[in-house]
C-alpha cells in the first residue's frame, strides 16, 4: 500500500475529500493549503504522513493509521464531552 492509497482512501470518508486540499499525491506529503480553514482535514493529512513506514506491510500501515485516528477520535470526544458537561454543571448549580 502506497501512502497516497492510504491519504486518498481517508479522504473519500472525509466530507468532499478535502483532506486532499491538505495533500500533494505527486510528491506524497502535506502541504500548504492557503485557503486553511480545515485544521482536521490537515491533521489527518499530517498524521497519516508522520505515521507511514514504507517497509511496513498493507495490514500493518492500515492497524496504525486507525490506532491513530482512533485515538485522535476519542480525544475529540472526551473534549466534547467536557463542553457538554459545562451547560449541564451551570443548570445543577
Amino acid at each position: 500500500m502506497t501512502l497516497n492509497q492510504l491519504v486518498c482512501r481517508a479522504a473519500s470518508a472525509y466530507p468532499d475529500a478535502f483532506i486532499l486540499e491538505y495533500w500533494s499525491t505527486q510528491h506524497e506529503k502535506p502541504v500548504a493549503y492557503p485557503e486553511g480553514g480545515d485544521t482536521l482535514a490537515e491533521f489527518i493529512a499530517r498524521e497519516l504522513y508522520e505515521s507511514f513506514d514504507p517497509e511496513a506491510g498493507d495490514d500493518e500501515q492500515i492497524a496504525t493509521a486507525v490506532k491513530l485516528m482512533q485515538s485522535a477520535a476519542d480525544d475529540l470526544q472526551a473534549v466534547a464531552h467536557a463542553l457538554a458537561n459545562i451547560g449541564r454543571e451551570r443548570m445543577a448549580a
